[in-house]
């Protein structure tokens, strides 16, 4: 065999395609553009819930801020006084050395707590994003010679993406100061 003989033989070895075809290629793109959209939705979803949970501990964090808040002036007051179905609560608190009023009432028409400012207006407390639809202030005795329990009961509720998700709250604060009478 001579020498252009076998040349055309490898030529004719080589130039037989291993290439897709059109159908491989295809099925592949759109194994490919399943699992894209699949993934794509997975993320779409994770977003979704971050965003959702971010809200929830925004609207938590918000509440427990301003409980606290109202529990640090509770904590040195005297001479609790509640009002208006327990929706309000008045107390003098002890602050730069004198005493002082504080007043803190449920605003169902703004659903918020408020807080009197300067014994002349009232400044609400939590933040457009919260809303607090049921509020009460017990203050509870046991005795002349037991220490008084003030205990505030909430029920706030937040929106995201059109849903409304419900926090029930409730705790309970004792002064500082023992106030026998």
């Amino acid at each position: 065999m001579n020498f252009f003989s076998r040349l055309k033989i490898k030529n004719l070895k080589l130039n037989k395609s291993k290439g897709f075809t059109l159908i491989e290629v295809l099925v592949s793109v759109f194994i490919f553009m399943m699992v894209i959209v699949v993934v794509s939705q997975v993320y779409i979803a994770v977003l979704r819930t971050e965003r959702v949970a971010y809200a929830l501990l925004n609207g938590e964090n918000n509440i427990r801020n301003n409980l606290e808040i109202i529990a640090r002036s509770i904590r040195v007051g005297k001479d609790f006084t509640v009002f208006d179905d327990n929706t309000k609560i008045s107390f003098e608190y002890f602050s730069e050395g004198r005493w002082e009023k504080m007043e803190y009432r449920f605003n169902e028409n703004e659903k918020n707590l408020e807080k009197l400012v300067d014994e002349i207006y009232y400044l609400p407390l939590f933040g457009p994003q919260v809303n607090i639809n049921y509020s009460r202030f017990y203050v509870q005795d046991s005795g002349p010679s037991s220490q008084k329990t003030i205990i505030i009961v909430l029920e706030a509720s937040t929106e995201v993406n059109d849903q409304e998700y419900f926090f029930n709250v409730q705790t309970s604060i004792t002064p500082r100061s023992l106030m026998l009478e």
